[in-house]
């Protein structure tokens, strides 16, 4: 490296004498190099003597003044700090100048930056113009790094690089660089101090015949295509520089010469940004590099100590959880960017044990609920297949009755976690253990409804609830619900009886409903006097008639109150007796098979479907029935055994009322949907809601 002159020596006893200038935090103040005013005469370097201790007491005494007059020299913000101080003024002072440029050049920008901030002496030196090798040397030393640009000495070019923090508010850090302008400005600052234009703004305060015609270039670009408005960034002092030296020019070749030299720096600005951009993301990205090995390395130490205190396992368990992200990884003890010392390691070791410990019992919580999940999943699977197979008209059990039995309850909560329940051992307990359950269940909930009949009909039975003229209706509806046995053993209102609430079923609440209930039920009269209205008008005893009777009559009712002539939804409207009671029609003025001739013309105009809505197969309960013929196919091929008909046959000999026998009406479906209502007016019909 080539030496400093003598010129440069000489100044070595002024740089005491340098005035001690706060360094600005500007790039276009802080890296500015220190003139060379000529050579001054070298001044000696003088030492520090150290006094020795000598015994006795009045060198005793003498010694502990020295000290105390040494204490009360130290400035009170140094007082009480370990170590030695001044030891970069010292070797400032005390050692050659061409040894410590030479040390120098080792360094990097960033290092020299922040050495000429500690001293005024090495500030001295690092300032002078001469001291501009070093400077460059060291930026050589830096892989990757752009050449200075021109506009920037050598400690600007410093400032700026190395230098993380808001040239606006001074927040730090700050990695969001402004190449092209030099600058650092964070996000805050940067609407304001870089406003976004597009080019037709840019161009506003030139003269009128340039802007009109920048502008008129412009627009037939865009209207070729190969030019898009775009916002671009700018700042506001710059562009206002730029705009009065463009208006100073008076002559077209000052003009054309003025952009064609702006434009050749802005590309290479652009160009030396893109490079600058370039380094500083390499920079960034070998830092975190190196901040991402470190906390891996203190992992691995963290999880080396805790295998000494038996926690390794359950810390590699929450690092594979099924989260996106690693928890033992991410805690804060954990992910510190520093090495594991005994002494950092004895301050974290409590917190950590206690944090998994936590992790443990959340663990083990998260494998109970899945465990206990699983196990309903596959009862519940079972109870719909038993359920589809299940004759409705006979009242079956909710969710809510079977899963909170005292059996299958047990069965779920009470078998070992690592035991495995699989779906055959739960289908087979299912099927073994429901015709038990519903054994017991079922005659305690039809002695409710008994008890709801007798409160209203004193002597009333069970064989009572088979009537025709037995009609329940809901409290909870609005409009109330009326139904026939066994309808409320599947209406939705029965379980909501928040009573039944228990623990384990709170806990789980989104796999059944509650228990079924009658506290909502009771019995109802108007709709019990309207059934006793159809029946006798289809000549049965309403002492006796059941709903079988009524289904086999079937009568066909007209509602005189609801017809309408004159518009297109217009007619006489006609149902069947499910739709009279079960809808706002049973207040209404019914006719029942009083049609005289037109009889058969109105039924021709009812759906065909109107017998068989939500009807089920009376063998398998599986199968939904959709029309006659698809009855009787499907009596055909699947149940001709047990009918003792001949399977090769086209039809079944069965007449309509015959084929009744074979289906029923699915009781979990309110009276109203049982059947379509429709209009006749003399020449087809119209379908109602």
């Amino acid at each position: 490296m080539p030496r400093r002159s003598q010129r440069i020596k000489g100044k070595v006893a002024s740089y005491t004498d340098v005035q001690d200038e706060v360094v600005s935090d500007t790039a276009d103040t802080d890296g500015e190099f220190q003139n060379d005013d000529g050579d001054e005469e070298e001044r000696p370097r003088k030492r520090a003597k150290r006094s020795t201790r000598s015994k006795g007491s009045s060198n005793n005494v003498d010694y502990h003044a020295a000290s105390s007059s040494k204490r009360r020299r130290i400035p009170e913000q140094f007082r009480g700090v370990r170590g030695k101080l001044g030891l970069l003024e010292r070797l400032a002072k005390d050692m050659p100048l061409d040894v410590i440029l030479e040390i120098f050049c080792y360094l990097d920008p960033g290092d020299l930056f922040r050495l000429a901030r500690t001293t005024k002496d090495l500030r001295g030196i690092l300032m002078s113009k001469s001291s501009e090798i070093v400077w460059r040397t060291a930026r050589e030393n830096v892989e990757g790094l752009p050449p200075r640009p021109e506009d920037l000495n050598e400690p600007q070019y410093a400032h700026l690089l190395y230098e993380s923090y808001c040239h606006v508010c001074g927040h730090k850090p700050c990695d969001s660089v402004f190449w092209s302008f030099h600058m650092r400005c964070c996000k805050k600052c940067a609407s304001d101090t870089f406003p976004r234009y597009d080019e037709l703004d840019l161009v506003a305060g030139l003269p009128p015949k340039y802007y009109e015609r920048f502008r008129d270039t412009l627009l037939r670009e865009q209207l070729k295509g190969s030019w898009r408005p775009s916002e671009v960034v700018c700042h506001t002092e710059i562009t206002a520089r730029y705009k009065a030296e463009f208006k100073t020019l008076r002559t077209r070749t000052d003009r054309k010469e003025w952009i064609a030299r702006k434009s050749n720096e802005r590309l290479m600005r652009v160009e030396h940004a893109s490079l600058c951009q370039e380094w500083l993301q390499a920079r960034l990205d070998q830092r975190s590099s190196k901040l991402d090995n470190i906390r891996e390395q203190r992992k691995e130490a963290i999880l080396e100590r805790l295998e000494e205190v038996g926690w390794r396992e359950e810390a590699e368990l929450s690092m594979n959880t099924v989260w996106p992200w690693d928890d033992f990884a991410s805690h804060k003890l954990v992910r510190q960017p520093k090495k594991l010392t005994d002494y950092g390691w004895n301050s974290i070791k409590t917190e950590l044990v206690e944090w998994l410990k936590k992790q443990k019992e959340d663990r083990l919580e998260r494998y109970r609920r899945s465990t206990l999940e699983r196990r309903y999943n596959l009862l519940d699977v079972e109870y719909l297949q038993a359920m589809s197979r299940h004759d409705l008209r006979d009242p079956f059990p909710g969710k809510g009755d079977i899963f909170t039995s005292e059996y299958f309850e047990g069965l779920i909560w009470d078998t070992p976690l690592d035991e495995e329940v699989t779906a055959e051992s739960m289908k087979s307990k299912l099927l073994s253990h429901l015709p038990l359950i519903i054994d017991k269940w079922r005659p305690a909930k039809i002695e409710k409804l008994v008890q709801i009949m007798q409160k209203s009909r004193p002597g009333a039975a069970v064989s009572d609830l088979h009537l025709a003229t037995t009609v329940f209706e809901c409290t909870e509806c609005s409009p109330r619900t009326l139904m026939y046995y066994p309808q409320m053993f599947y209406h939705s209102c029965c379980f909501n009886n928040p009573e039944t609430h228990s623990s384990r079923m709170a806990e789980f609440y989104y796999f059944f409903s509650n228990p079924w209930s009658s506290k909502s039920l009771v019995l109802s009269k108007f709709g019990s006097q309207v059934a006793k209205n159809i029946v006798e008008g289809c000549s049965l005893d309403p002492t006796t008639a059941t709903i079988q009777d009524l289904n086999n009559a079937n009568p066909l009712i007209e509602c005189t109150s609801c017809n309408s002539y004159g518009s297109w939804y217009s007619g006489r409207l006609f149902m069947r007796w499910p739709s009279a009671i079960g809808t706002e029609h049973r207040s209404h003025v019914l006719l029942l098979n009083s049609f005289g001739n037109e009889t058969q013309q109105i039924l021709a105009s009812e759906p065909s479907c109107n017998f068989f809505l939500t009807a089920h197969c009376a063998y398998c309960h599986e199968v939904r029935v959709q029309d006659m013929s698809n009855l009787q196919e499907h009596l055909r091929l699947c149940h001709s055994d047990a009918l003792g008909l001949d399977p090769d046959a086209c039809i079944f000999p069965l007449s309509a009322a015959e084929t009744q026998e074979h289906f029923y009406r699915n009781p979990a479906v309110e009276l109203s949907r049982l059947s379509k209502m429709f209009r006749y007016s003399g020449q087809g019909s119209v379908e109602s809601a």
